[in-house]
């Protein structure tokens, strides 16, 4: 029984970063968001700061850098020299 006590003693210590979620600007009525890593759901409050574990910290940014980057595809489509507006349509 010794031997189980030592393997659970032995877990890594999670490192954990301050982070702040920015609310959305096309959010509207939601306070928070939803992160899940490995299984482990995590509620977030928007504009507020709080300690993540290093590996959900890495997924919000990641999201977020994936949104800017859509953003930027979506407007040069949409201003795209030769496609009708929707006005035309």
């Amino acid at each position: 029984m010794s031997a189980q006590k030592q393997k659970t003693s032995k877990k890594k210590e999670i490192q954990r970063v301050m982070i702040v979620v920015p609310k959305p600007r096309n959010i509207v009525g939601d306070t928070e968001t939803v992160v899940s890593v490995n299984g482990e759901m995590y509620q977030i409050m928007y504009d507020r700061p709080i300690e993540v574990p290093e590996n959900v910290a890495e997924v919000i940014e990641n999201s977020r850098r994936l949104q800017e980057e859509i953003a930027i595809i979506t407007e040069r489509e949409i201003l795209k020299a030769g496609k009708p507006s929707f006005a035309d349509m």
